[in-house]
């Protein structure tokens, strides 16, 4: 057997036989493909292609005008396989659209699989179009009038869907649910799509990712046939459903797992000196921006989202007269996390601002901030804003992560886990989250903690609820709807907890 390159195809030309679906299996089973997989080539049947990945095997019709899928490995035997391709180019000669050839084809593999006769499985898949039969719809036009195909419905879905999700979670949510129409089922009609169908996404999804991934498809998946079935039941196919029985038989052994990793004050600031003296790792001259070392310092200072944050803008922020010295940094409701405009007004994201004490812009000062620019946390690239990933990243490198080089390269990190050779557990940015509202609690700031980091208050009914409460509302009115006096008491209370750690580091590592 020849072997693969990295990146290509294996490939042997020979009259396929079972055999040869047997060695297939065994070399998923053994892990034992090199390369992107193997093309067992059959010379029986002109462009047949058994193609062998690590995780599944394929059969594939090359021809110039492209490659079409006949089914899986496991579905159809080298003799269906054979008639499958010589259906798929009859076919063509007839007329038939890629929607009708694909349609038949599923069919075919689905009653193969159940072992049903290759006669008889024509019989069932392939039909010759009838001259009374009327004309196949355009996309367009099924679309709007139905039935629809599952391609459709996700189609249609996302259209309504994204424009109500932000950032990173747009781009993501889309993933989960264009995986779908990779389980050989993207133009079965809606109506005809089965649980046996999504069970088998389901499964694919988790053997080719995660189990947190399928999971993340299955809830889209859920998502998608509800809104068909409330909204365009009709054209959907889905009039006749009484109930959404997907809702309860489509599900997942997995429960995302809760973080519960709270860094301590000392860590953080252990991590601040440790990013300030290691700014090039890795064994390259290139070091980290001072735009990005400042977006660290940032979100330990005020513990707010990295989205929000590395993307603050020098023009949402201002003086706070009341406080010389002081600044308030602000952002929109659309830059501030939330469920989008179909959202429950809890969820609903609200414009934020947080006021930040001298001491902690006099800090960001001094590692290097930017004092000039659209951004004040701006990307090495000229006009551009630090980003979330380039923090993680940032974190990353810190930890010892190796990272994906060029030509199949790693670029190594010479220094290790800076973090673990210096008593910090790994923590993200996001964790800063739990230990500033942690700390501000204990020193009965619950209240101002809350605030700071944007979340709804819950009612103590104690005495300092009472008392942070009582101050709040008799502010004037913008301080009021930000409570930005009691954001104020429990930044300064933070910030200089944060600063006073950061010099007790300096001073136990040295210098």
């Amino acid at each position: 057997m020849a072997g693969a390159e990295r990146g290509t195809y294996g490939r042997e030309r020979t009259k396929l036989t079972q055999v040869h679906v047997k060695r297939a299996k065994g070399l998923i089973a053994r892990e034992a493909l090199e390369g992107r997989g193997f093309d067992f080539v059959d010379t029986e049947c002109q462009g047949l292609v058994l193609r062998v990945t690590r995780r599944s095997g394929t059969w594939l019709l090359k021809r110039r005008t492209g490659t079409v899928t006949l089914g899986d490995m496991d579905d159809l035997p080298v003799a269906s396989a054979r008639v499958a391709a010589d259906e798929v180019r009859s076919a063509e000669r007839r007329g038939l659209t890629k929607s009708q050839v694909a349609f038949e084809l599923n069919v075919f593999s689905q009653v193969s699989a159940r072992g049903i006769g290759t006669e008889q499985a024509l019989d069932i898949a392939f039909t010759k179009p009838h001259p009374d039969d009327p004309p196949e719809m355009s996309d367009e036009e099924r679309r709007r009038r139905g039935p629809w195909e599952w391609r459709d419905l996700v189609d249609l879905f996302l259209e309504m869907k994204l424009p109500t999700l932000k950032g990173r979670w747009k781009t993501q949510y889309e993933r989960h649910l264009r995986r779908t129409l990779g389980a050989g089922f993207p133009m079965k009609r809606v109506d005809m799509v089965d649980l046996a169908d999504l069970v088998k996404m389901r499964d694919m999804v988790a053997k080719a990712h995660t189990m947190s991934a399928a999971a993340d498809s299955v809830e889209a998946t859920k998502a998608a046939l509800d809104w068909a079935w409330r909204h365009h039941a009709p054209r959907a196919g889905l009039a006749k459903v009484e109930f959404p029985w997907w809702r309860e038989r489509l599900t997942v052994e997995y429960a995302s797992g809760t973080r519960e990793h709270t860094p301590t004050i000392e860590e953080l600031a252990r991590t601040l000196v440790l990013a300030e003296r290691h700014k090039a790792l890795g064994g390259t001259a290139k070091e980290t921006g001072p735009g990005m070392l400042a977006a660290l310092w940032a979100v330990v200072l005020t513990g707010q989202r990295a989205g929000a944050l590395t993307g603050t803008l020098r023009a949402t922020t201002r003086d706070w007269p009341e406080r010389p010295g002081w600044k308030i940094w602000t952002w929109t409701a659309a830059e501030m996390k939330g469920s989008g405009r179909n959202a429950s007004p809890k969820k609903r994201a609200r414009p934020h601002a947080l006021p930040i004490p001298p001491e902690a812009l006099a800090a960001l000062d001094r590692v290097g901030a930017p004092r000039e620019g659209v951004h004040l946390f701006p990307s090495r690239v000229a006009g551009k804003r630090s980003t979330p990933v380039g923090l993680t990243q940032f974190m990353d490198r810190l930890k010892g992560k190796t990272k994906a080089a060029r030509k199949g390269g790693v670029t190594l990190r010479p220094e290790a886990d800076l973090l673990t050779a210096n008593g910090i557990r790994h923590w993200t940015p996001h964790d800063v989250r739990r230990t500033l509202p942690t700390f501000l609690d204990m020193e009965r700031l619950g209240g101002a903690g809350s605030a700071i980091l944007a979340h709804a208050r819950k009612a103590k009914g104690d005495a300092d609820e009472e008392r942070e409460l009582a101050q709040a509302i008799t502010l004037r009115h913008y301080i009021h709807s930000q409570r930005l006096d009691l954001k104020a008491e429990g930044m300064h209370v933070w910030v200089n907890t944060i600063l006073e750690a950061v010099e007790q580091e300096r001073a136990r590592l040295g210098g």
